[in-house]
């Protein structure tokens, strides 16, 4: 191993280290879970198969819970992923760009605000870039090893199997493997199907096995209608998401992204050697962006996490950029040591603010009410229910779907649904005579969430309860969010 070998080995270890150190840190001090999807993704922990989400993530979360049992872990696995997500991206620059640049683009990567937000809870968005980039790093090298091959082969499908936009990829990459082997191009036509092709055709299948059709996934909606498909031309809406994505990457990408413009002119001088290596991302980037802009739903409009594929390929030109300026200004700086200590003190500057800026989504989260709400209240219940207790939650439920607040509560509870129940989903029969159920369950808390909503029966029944027995009936808990009242006549 040379020289410059090692040192490329260092700088991975680097960025990992540096993305788990701070992901941890934040764990540590900011452990309230926040987010929506996410909080589903631990209130179904005890499956893997859940709708049209592919199953890779909910995987993740299913066998740490099963492991461990402890939510906090889990989350840790999913900081370790992020970790390692900032590693695969480096070893990806590596492979075409300077040390500098594939330095720069982890530092960048690793500790983006976005992705550190997203890597502390069970999203899928930064898992998915962590196998795509590593397997985009294994690919490129194929013709170097069979083994490349089957690695790149491998943690691209893990990908297929975390969003489908690695589909997406599915032709180019097919193609240019063909290509790179164009003297046994059948041979390597059947492997390159195979290798990567293995994860989609498995989803096909377990949909097939699961819900009776291979493109159950595509209907999963409560009304059956084709998933995330809803083109349109509106002009005005075209333009809306456009600013929103610029946006959207100048605050979490930072304005460092703006050096992007000059990756892109580095890119274009360098085509011959650069544009081989980038054009999967380039077609990446092209197609996820006419996805979102003239093909998804409005629900797709206001969540910023879609921004994350985008950003991150960003990124790749970002750091490109900030390498070509640096070799520009080496090369008129007559005084190398001044420059060596200039570039220093800003290295390490630009890192504290990085750092800093990184951990604001975090601790802006901990502090919203509707996430810091459950989590104390979730303090509480781990403390103060006794075995055979239960308590039994009233919240605002959407279209049906099982009401956020119990899937947040739950979510970060170590309780089976039998302990921790939700009053929608009660069988009505059983609450006709409240208090009654509740003796008979040990029910020792509700847990009212405020909000005016169109209320469950059993919501009403159960709020009834406790205007009528406020003298058995206390507050012991009370939040702008929810209020816990103890019910002290379980016994006859």
């Amino acid at each position: 191993m040379n020289t410059e070998s090692k040192f490329r080995q260092r700088d991975l270890i680097f960025i990992f280290a540096l993305g788990l150190l701070f992901r941890l840190a934040l764990l540590l001090l900011y452990p309230v879970p926040y987010g929506n999807d996410a909080a589903g993704r631990l209130y179904f922990r005890d499956t893997i198969w859940t709708w049209h989400w592919l199953p890779a993530t909910q995987f993740l979360v299913h066998a740490g819970y099963a492991c461990t049992k402890s939510v906090f872990i889990v989350r840790g696995l999913f900081a370790l992923a992020g970790a390692l997500a900032g590693g695969a991206f480096t070893a990806y620059l590596q492979t075409f760009a300077s040390r500098r640049a594939a330095l720069l683009g982890g530092v960048l990567f690793t500790i983006n605000a976005q992705f550190v937000f997203l890597s502390l809870m069970p999203y899928q968005e930064v898992l998915f870039l962590g196998l795509l980039f590593g397997g985009l790093a294994f690919l490129s090298k194929a013709q170097e090893r069979k083994s490349y091959f089957l690695f790149g082969s491998a943690l691209y499908g893990l990908a297929c199997l975390t969003r489908y936009e690695a589909w997406f990829l599915l032709p180019i990459l097919f193609l240019a493997g063909v290509w790179r082997n164009k003297s046994h191009w059948l041979r390597a036509a059947v492997a390159n199907a195979i290798g990567l092709g293995w994860a989609p055709l498995l989803w096909l299948a377990i949909n097939w096995w699961k819900w009776d059709s291979p493109t159950a996934f595509l209907f999963h909606r409560a009304d059956h209608q084709f998933y995330a498909w809803a083109p349109h031309s509106d002009t005005a809406r075209i333009l809306n998401y456009l600013a929103m994505m610029l946006y959207w990457l100048l605050r979490f990408g930072s304005p460092l992204v703006v050096l992007a413009v000059t990756g892109a002119v580095v890119l274009w001088k360098r085509r011959a050697v650069l544009l081989p290596k980038t054009f999967p991302l380039l077609w990446l980037f092209v197609t996820v962006m006419l996805f979102l802009i003239f093909i998804a739903g409005r629900e797709f409009a206001t969540a910023n996490r879609f921004a994350s594929i985008p950003l991150a390929i960003v990124l790749v030109f970002t750091a490109l950029g900030a390498d070509h300026l640096l070799a520009r200004l080496e090369m008129k700086w007559r005084d190398a040591r001044q420059l060596a200590r200039i570039k220093t003190g800003a290295g390490v500057v630009l890192l504290v603010v990085l750092l800093l800026y990184g951990a604001v989504p975090v601790a802006k989260a901990n502090q919203l009410s509707e996430f810091r709400t459950p989590y104390l209240i979730a303090q509480f219940l781990q403390q103060s229910l006794r075995r055979g207790e239960r308590a039994i939650v009233i919240g605002e439920s959407l279209d049906g779907a099982v009401p956020m607040p119990y899937q947040r509560l739950y979510g970060q509870l170590n309780f089976s649904k039998q302990t921790l129940r939700c009053a929608a989903l009660l069988d009505p029969q059983s609450l006709s005579e409240p208090l009654e159920y509740i003796r008979q369950h040990k029910v020792r808390y509700l847990v009212v969430f405020s909000g005016s909503w169109q209320k469950h029966e059993n919501d009403f029944k159960l709020l009834n309860f406790l205007t009528a027995n406020e003298q058995c009936i206390r507050a012991v808990f009370a939040e702008k969010e929810a209020t816990v009242y103890e019910v002290r006549c379980t016994t006859s």
